[in-house]
């Protein structure tokens, strides 16, 4: 079947999407950084430790969110199951394996053995995420397996009528220091550019580093400019991720983000840390309630400056494209 119009994708994107239309979003889906935080010696935590902990926080702003991000390992199947994740929340799923490490270089992305976009269907989820180190600059090889291993998980996802966000990375390469202008330049860049090439190899939506400083006047003014500048070379949505900078930061973001089309936020760490890192129980809950609050002003700035997003299509179209009897050759 030919249409253009995908009934399991538009599912999905529905599910992980407030009422409005807006991506309300909370990233849990953290590894060993999360484990850390439990603990001061990361041995003493358990497996348990980490699922309890992961499964208080969702409960704690479900409430407050359109979909929660989460891991297989710590996450996924055990908060469904335990009805931490209630059933008008969405559920995003990682496809990654975050716990390694680079060796010097241009890097890869490694998908977490023994998980697929299928399981990730089966397990519930309406949208499959994978964190992408992009750097095109660094070599060549390294950077067509790369965008080869984007184009092979949107072919895989399309199969499954599973919607792929996809979050590209920009990273220093060895010799380049992170701290100069120089860098800092290039790297708004190179999140531009990223982000156009990931939407070019067919993604469904988009979850991008902010391109940009808000630390200055003239840095917001500049990363306005470079988020309208994204805006204009994307056709999915788009929203920003926290990569775990202060909340006050967070919040200037998505400000400027969504005032550029951006459709919301997908947060972790800047929501959540001080609600893990606290081990008072008086001081964990008051932290908890923080976090919500934190979720409840950045849907305010992002339904007050945000593009709203919806995968519908209009009757006419549908009825074009899902003729009599379509589901004969769906996905045949």
């Amino acid at each position: 079947m030919n249409s253009i119009i995908d009934p399991g994708k538009i599912r999905g994107l529905q599910r992980v999407t407030s009422a409005d239309g807006y991506f309300l979003i909370c990233a849990l889906d953290h590894l060993s950084d999360f484990a850390e935080l439990l603990a001061p010696d990361q041995a003493s935590v358990t497996f348990a430790d980490v699922v309890a902990a992961k499964d208080a926080v969702v409960r704690a702003v479900a409430p407050s969110i359109s979909a929660v991000l989460l891991d297989p390992l710590y996450a996924l199947g055990h908060l469904v199951a335990s009805g931490a994740v209630p059933g008008t929340v969405g559920l995003m799923s990682s496809i990654e394996d975050e716990d390694y490490r680079h060796a010097d270089g241009p890097r890869r992305t490694r998908l977490r053995a023994n998980w697929s976009a299928t399981q990730i269907k089966m397990a519930g989820a309406d949208m499959c995420k994978l964190l992408w180190f992009y750097r095109p600059d660094g070599g060549r090889v390294v950077a067509e397996q790369q965008r080869q291993l984007v184009a092979g998980l949107v072919a895989e996802c399309a199969e499954l009528s599973l919607p792929l966000v996809v979050e590209p990375i920009w990273y220093p390469l060895p010799g380049e220091d992170p701290t100069t202008a120089e860098w800092k330049a290039a790297r708004v860049r190179g999140i531009i550019a990223s982000a156009a090439t990931a939407n070019k190899l067919g993604v469904d939506m988009l979850k991008v580093e902010f391109p940009g400083y808000v630390d200055t006047g003239e840095g917001r003014r500049q990363a306005a400019a470079a988020c309208a500048e994204l805006d204009s070379m994307v056709s999915v949505p788009w929203v920003i991720l926290s990569a775990g900078v202060e909340y006050a930061d967070f919040k200037t973001q998505v400000e400027i983000a969504c005032q550029a089309g951006a459709a919301g936020y997908l947060a972790g760490r800047s929501i959540w840390r001080d609600a893990v890192s606290t081990h008072d129980p008086a001081a964990r809950e008051e932290a908890t309630s923080a976090a919500r609050a934190r979720l409840e002003e950045l849907n305010e700035v992002t339904r007050r400056y945000g593009r709203p997003f919806t995968p519908a299509r209009p009757l006419d179209v549908v009825v074009k494209e899902l003729p009599s009897e379509w589901y004969r050759s769906w996905n045949a």
